[in-house]
């Protein structure tokens, strides 16, 4: 049986929102170890003077599998 656990992050790209998501991703599996899915959860960004998108902004749920214990006695 195994046990997941999601966590809820925040990050950003100046690029696109496909590269956001990259950043939170790769930032998140940096100290978490077997993340199996992602959720978008917010997309947002903002607009510059002339109309065009800028600061591409994604909240994701990440969901990793919760190591099983291990019995040391």
């Amino acid at each position: 049986m195994s046990i997941t656990k999601t966590i809820r992050l925040s990050g950003s790209s100046p690029d696109s929102l496909e590269d956001a998501v990259h950043v939170v991703i790769a930032r998140a599996a940096m100290t978490i170890s077997d993340i199996t899915h992602w959720t978008l959860v917010k997309a947002r960004g903002k607009v510059d003077s002339s109309g065009a998108p800028t600061d591409f902004e994604v909240t994701l749920d990440i969901t990793f599998t919760v190591k099983e214990s291990v019995d040391h006695g």
